[in-house]
């Protein structure tokens, strides 16, 4: 989810995005809590040696000074006795996570994660974490002015990073302007192995993001925020690899998507939330709940199904689905557990 304290700006004309909207809830039965992780905004499953484990990226998003990190748990077998695990490595200075995303580069497990330091010069970066055999190293920093505010990225396994900016250029003021006139600035900030490149497809709040191949096409997916749908693109790459976007169409979900998830069988599981208002009061105190959505998008048919969603009484502010067997793992932005539910 974008960083709530951009979004106070939205208050003014979330009515667009139905500032008060109630859900319909829709149980899943035997759902419990692993808690112990503030923040667990993104989470992924990682193979590592063969074995499975879940990485989550952990901030405290309410009190941005704090520092964050990563854990891990082992969704093999979970029970309710089920604990999380710091990752003990050399984090870079002001490291606060946000989405991140693991691909086998050139045959190295790595993990690409977007750090909001907070700094001047450098606001936000893109930090590389590779695994030695027993634990994640962290291996190096980029930053360019084209990470103007990231929300979510996706890392290929020839090393590519498509990074989902939520916002354009800084600026509270100009930020503000751009949702009052609906101007869309948020790009996806490329990044080659080598330097950062701008897309040329602004949208008005990016999130999610996540690139698949689809019949031997590549194909990149973007949540987008104010349309409460999903965009769809066809990667075309020029002669040198270069990738331009082709918009081929959009899947409206009916609640502002978060992160993007795919499962074994190609359908993809995105978290969204319905009301903006009662995000923004639940960001400011956690006793003002927010609705949970978690949809599954089918992927041969788009058709999108609603498979979870409650008032937040449960979990408020989800931010990401992820199926693993017979179980669904919900995260969400701001409180200090993940949901573990039998797969709807």
């Amino acid at each position: 989810m974008f960083r709530f304290h951009f979004v106070f700006v939205a208050i003014f004309i979330s009515f667009a995005l139905s500032c008060s909207a109630q859900v319909q809830k829709k149980p899943i039965e035997g759902c419990f809590r692993i808690a112990g992780v503030p923040g667990p905004e993104d989470i992924e499953l990682v193979s590592v040696n063969g074995k499975p484990n879940i990485v989550i990226s952990s901030h405290n998003r309410r009190n941005m000074e704090s520092l964050g990190g990563l854990f891990l748990f082992d969704p093999t077998g979970v029970s309710k006795e089920a604990t999380v695990t710091l990752v003990k490595t050399n984090y870079p200075e002001n490291f606060r996570p946000h989405g991140f995303s693991y691909a086998k580069v050139k045959g190295k497990d790595t993990l690409a994660v977007i750090s909001h330091t907070l700094r001047e010069v450098s606001p936000h970066t893109v930090e590389i974490f590779e695994h030695d055999g027993k634990t994640w190293v962290h291996k190096k920093t980029l930053e360019d002015e084209s990470l103007t505010s990231p929300n979510d990225l996706f890392l290929t396994e020839s090393g590519e990073i498509f990074v989902s900016n939520d916002h354009g250029s800084p600026g509270k003021t100009r930020q503000f302007w751009d949702l009052l006139i609906r101007n869309g600035r948020a790009d996806i900030a490329y990044y080659d192995g080598n330097k950062f490149h701008h897309l040329d497809k602004p949208v008005l709040l990016g999130n999610g993001i996540l690139i698949r191949k689809e019949d031997g096409i590549e194909k990149l997916y973007r949540s987008v925020f104010w349309e409460q749908a999903l965009f769809v693109y066809e990667i075309q790459r020029n002669q040198n690899g270069f990738p331009d976007l082709k918009y081929l169409k959009k899947i409206s979900i009916g609640s502002g998507p978060d992160n993007i998830i795919q499962d074994e069988k190609g359908d993809l599981w995105v978290a969204g939330h319905i009301s903006t208002w009662r995000f923004l009061k639940h960001a400011s105190d956690k006793e003002n709940i927010s609705p949970s959505q978690i949809f599954r998008i089918d992927g041969k048919t788009n058709e999108v199904s609603e498979v979870y969603a409650n008032e937040g009484e449960e979990i408020s502010a989800s931010s990401t689905g992820l199926p693993f067997k017979s179980k669904l793992y919900i995260s969400q932005v701001f409180e200090d557990f993940i949901l573990s539910c039998p797969k709807p």
